[in-house]
């Protein structure tokens, strides 16, 4: 290799590298802020699924409730059958 190889060769680490290197402590910040808003937004995410499942099991049982009751509908259609 020649002088001038290497020295096109310490050019692009420096430039390079170092560059994503120098804000480090912004880097970090912004990194820990990210992992903190993935992981509400995981936290909001499930328990809206658990809240809706919740309802949903509520709205089922509850229309199972009023299909199941018996007399209350039928009789009130024979009631007014025989008059």
């Amino acid at each position: 290799m020649g002088k001038h190889e290497i020295r096109i060769r310490r050019q692009r680490l420096s430039a390079r590298g170092s560059e994503r290197f120098r804000n480090y402590n912004s880097i970090l910040k912004q990194h820990d802020e990210s992992k903190r808003i993935k992981t509400i937004t995981r936290i909001f995410t499930f328990f809206f699924i658990i809240i809706a499942l919740i309802l949903i099991f509520v709205v089922v049982s509850r229309w199972e409730k009023k299909q199941t009751e018996p007399g209350k509908i039928s009789t009130t259609k024979i009631e007014r059958l025989n008059v």
